[in-house]
């Protein structure tokens, strides 16, 4: 066998190796959903400025699940789920049924909070260390979003995520959410998402 083909070989079998090995985590590690699974996620949300509470925020959680390949690892749309902030800008999200019976490998959930005329967090206007989940585990965090004073914001502001990038079917799965982007799109003059055929 020449050099060039051993050489080849080696690197197959440790790449193979490695993939398996990352495969075999234990679940919990790094951002994968571990012990305690299923506990509410809770959070306060208030005005950056005045730091009033800001009732009637959606804050939408987006869990994905990993499918390990040899040589990749894909991500699929796990579940999704929404609620809105109460009188004193708090929330509260129960997740026991989507959590307990999630597949192996399982990430933690990505947050997005929304509330026409703010910017939308974490996306613009804030860089979190961490993954948001742990930010709404346990006794849950405070976050202060900014109120946008001019419409070029705002339309930036809705620029920077969408909502098919939480749902293939938001009309159906996140209403509360689509109605919160429909209200500040009227309000910019722009129309409304039209819902789509197959939701």
């Amino acid at each position: 066998m020449s050099r060039w083909l051993r050489q080849i070989t080696v690197c197959m079998g440790l790449l193979v190796g490695c993939a398996s090995a990352w495969a075999q985590m234990p679940e919990g590690w790094d951002r994968l959903l571990g012990p305690g699974r299923g506990r509410p996620y809770r959070g306060q949300i208030l005005d950056s400025e005045t730091k009033a509470p800001l009732a009637g925020a959606v804050v939408v959680a987006l869990w994905r699940r990993e499918r390990v390949y040899p040589f990749q690892v894909n991500t699929e749309r796990y579940a999704v789920r929404e609620t809105v902030t109460d009188s004193d800008g708090r929330f509260l999200m129960e997740v026991k049924d989507i959590e307990e019976g999630a597949p192996r490998r399982t990430r933690k959930p990505e947050f997005l909070v929304f509330l026409p005329g703010y910017g939308a967090f974490p996306h613009r206007y804030t860089s979190p260390k961490g993954f948001l989940a742990e930010l709404f585990e346990g006794s849950g965090t405070t976050v202060e979003v900014p109120r946008l004073e001019n419409r070029e914001d705002r339309l930036s502001n809705l620029s920077s995520f969408g909502p098919h990038s939480f749902s293939e079917k938001p009309h159906k799965e996140l209403p509360r959410l689509m109605r919160a982007i429909d209200e500040e799109r009227v309000a910019l003059g722009l129309r409304a998402y039209p819902p789509a055929e197959k939701e």
